[in-house]
C-alpha cells in the first residue's frame, strides 16, 4: 500500500508542476515579449542564465544526495522556492515591472528546474527496473493532464472574463497558476515516504566538490552514460527551445488569438498524455534505446515541416501529431537514464541528466534568439528559419544516441 501511495504522490507532483509551467510558458512569454516589447533575445537569456546557475550547482547537489541528503528534503525546499519566486514574478507582471519580472522569472525557473534533481531519481525508490518505463509514462501522462488543467484555469483570466488585480489579462493568469501548483504539490511534500539511507554521511562543501569531480570521472568511464547525456543535451536543446518560444511563434507567424492558442495546446496535451503512456509500455516491451531512436527520427522530420508549412489546417495536424512525440520523449528518456546509470550512482547520474536537460537551454535559446533578432528585417519568416535550424540538433542527438549500449543486448 505504501508503494502505491508513493507512486500516486510521485505522479501527482508531475501533475502539479506542469500546471504552473504551462501557465508561465504560454502567458509570461507573450506578456514580456509581445505586450511589453522585450526582445526575443533578452527573454531567451533568462533560460541561459538559469542554465548557468544549474551548471554551477547541480553536480555538487548530486554528490550530496548520494552521500548525505534525503531527496524529499531537497524537493520540499526547491518547491517552496519555486512558488515564492514565481509568485513574486506574477505580482511584478501585474504591476508592469519588466526588469523585476524577468529577474524573479529566472530565479523561479532555476528553482523549478533544480527541483527535478531531487524529484526524478525518486522513481528508483518506487518502481523496480522492469516497471520504470511504465511508471515514468504515468508521470508524463499526469504532467500533460496538469498542463491541460492549467490552460483551462488560465483561460478566463486571459480573456478578461475574470480580473482579480486590474492588471493586463496575460499577467492576471500567472498567480492562480502558482497557487494551484503549491496546493497540488502538498501530497508529495507531506506524505511521500522515502526509504532511509543505511548510512548518512556529513560532508563539507569543499569535499563535495572534490567528490563530484572524482565521481563524475568514474561515471563517465561508462561510455553509454556519456553518449546518452550528450544525445539528451542536443535533442532536448531543440525541443525545449521550441517549447519556450512556441506561443511567440504562433503569434508572430500565424497571428492567432490566445483562445485559439489554448485550444491548440489542449489538443497537443491530450496527444502528449497518450504518447507518454504508450511509449512507456512500448519501451518496456521493445527496448528503450530502439524506442528513443524512433522518437528522434520523427522529431527530425517534424521541425522542418513546422518551419515551412503555410497552410494552417495542415500545421494544426502536425502540431497535434507532435504531441505524441512530446510525451514519448520525456517518458523514454527518463527510463533510458535509469538503465544506463552505474550501480550506486543513480543520484549523480540523474543530477547530470537534469543538468543535460536544463543546461541544453544554454545553446538553443541563444541560437533562436540570435536568428530572430539578427534577421529582424525578414519579418515573421525569421521564426520559420529558427524552427528549421533546430533540426540540426536533433540529428546530432540521434548520432550520439546510436552509440548508447542497447538495454536488450541479452
Amino acid at each position: 500500500m505504501k508503494t502505491r501511495s508513493n507512486i500516486f504522490n510521485w505522479v501527482m507532483y508531475d501533475f502539479a508542476n506542469s500546471l504552473v509551467m504551462i501557465v508561465f510558458f504560454l502567458y509570461f512569454a507573450q506578456w514580456i515579449v509581445i505586450d511589453r516589447g522585450v526582445s526575443d533575445l533578452n527573454f531567451n537569456l533568462t533560460f541561459t542564465i538559469s542554465a548557468v546557475m544549474l551548471l554551477l550547482t547541480v553536480p555538487v547537489t548530486g554528490t550530496y544526495l548520494d552521500r548525505s541528503w534525503r531527496r524529499i528534503t531537497g524537493l520540499r525546499i526547491t518547491t517552496v522556492m519555486t512558488a515564492l519566486f514565481y509568485g513574486i514574478c506574477a505580482w511584478m507582471a501585474i504591476t508592469n515591472n519588466n526588469a523585476a519580472a524577468l529577474i524573479f522569472f529566472t530565479l523561479g525557473l532555476y528553482s523549478y528546474l533544480l527541483s527535478f534533481t531531487f524529484y526524478t531519481p525518486l522513481i528508483n525508490d518506487i518502481a523496480p527496473p522492469e516497471r520504470r518505463g511504465r511508471i515514468s509514462g504515468y508521470g508524463i501522462a499526469a504532467n500533460y493532464l496538469g498542463q491541460i488543467t492549467g490552460l483551462i484555469i488560465a483561460l478566463p483570466f486571459s480573456t478578461g472574463a475574470i480580473s482579480l488585480f486590474g492588471g493586463a489579462a496575460r499577467a492576471e493568469t500567472l498567480l492562480p497558476g502558482v497557487i494551484g501548483f503549491m496546493i497540488l504539490a502538498l501530497p508529495m511534500l507531506i506524505f511521500f515516504k522515502e526509504p532511509m539511507k543505511n548510512k548518512r554521511e556529513k560532508i563539507k562543501l569543499s569535499q563535495a566538490i572534490k567528490e563530484t569531480f572524482k565521481e563524475t570521472k568514474f561515471m563517465l568511464r561508462f561510455s553509454s552514460v556519456g553518449f546518452f547525456l550528450l544525445s539528451y543535451f542536443l535533442f532536448n536543446d531543440a525541443i525545449l527551445t521550441v517549447v519556450n518560444n512556441f506561443p511567440i511563434f504562433l503569434e508572430q507567424v500565424w497571428r492567432v488569438s490566445d483562445t485559439t492558442k489554448t485550444y491548440l495546446l489542449l489538443a497537443i496535451m491530450v496527444t502528449s498524455a497518450i504518447g507518454g503512456t504508450l511509449s512507456g509500455h512500448l519501451a518496456d516491451r521493445w527496448g528503450h534505446k530502439k524506442t528513443m531512436i524512433l522518437v528522434l527520427i520523427v522529431w527530425a522530420l517534424i521541425f522542418p515541416m513546422m518551419g515551412f508549412i503555410s497552410y494552417w489546417p495542415l500545421f494544426i495536424a502536425i502540431c497535434i501529431m507532435m504531441g505524441l512525440w512530446f510525451g514519448a520523449n520525456w517518458a523514454v528518456s527518463r527510463s533510458v537514464m535509469s538503465y544506463v546509470s552505474p550501480q550506486g550512482k543513480h543520484n549523480l547520474s540523474f543530477a547530470y541528466y537534469g543538468l543535460a536537460e536544463r543546461a541544453s537551454s544554454f545553446i538553443g535559446p541563444l541560437v533562436w534568439g540570435g536568428i530572430v533578432t539578427g534577421l529582424i528585417t525578414m519579418g515573421a519568416y525569421r521564426y520559420r528559419i529558427a524552427m528549421f535550424s533546430l533540426a540540426i540538433f536533433i540529428l546530432l542527438g540521434l548520432w550520439a544516441m546510436s552509440r548508447v549500449k542497447s538495454d536488450r543486448k541479452n
